[in-house]
């Protein structure tokens, strides 16, 4: 079996795409000698990299021509309108600033572990967890 998927040269899959790669020698120097044992027996293979070469000749001898004008022609931007953006860059850089040094405090209210470890300290006194927790979230009353 080769590097390009088929049996003994001439019998299996083309080279197709790795014809390029043969033709820029980009191929590992096994995969080379592989291809070029295909291309010793497969007719259709030798055919297409002489199209594939002829192709490419064809391309790079085309001339190359500048663009008459640019696509995308520059815009002149007022003077004015350069100084609005530049002071809403300044005000927006210092909002962002403010917003990274100014120090956040989180508010909780109540402190959720002292209330769990006081509720868990007169659960387990009392025998009767379930009153006990109740106030930690909605009051609730069982019974008449």
């Amino acid at each position: 079996m080769n590097v390009f998927g088929g049996s003994p040269p001439g019998s299996g899959p083309h080279l197709e795409d790795a014809l390029s790669a043969y033709l820029d020698d980009e191929l590992a120097p096994a995969a080379r000698r592989e291809a070029e044992a295909h291309l010793a027996g497969c007719a259709e293979c030798r055919e297409e990299l002489d199209d594939v070469a002829a192709a490419r000749k064809a391309i790079r001898i085309m001339p190359v021509h500048a663009a008459p004008r640019p696509i995308l022609d520059p815009v002149p931007v007022p003077a004015a309108a350069s100084r609005r953006r530049a002071v809403w860059a300044l005000v927006a850089a210092a909002a962002a600033a403010a917003a990274f040094v100014t120090p956040q405090e989180p508010e909780i209210a109540p402190s959720l572990p002292s209330l769990a470890g006081s509720h868990a300290a007169r659960a387990s006194i009392t025998g009767d967890p379930l009153t006990q927790l109740a106030p930690i979230a909605v009051p609730v009353r069982f019974g008449p």
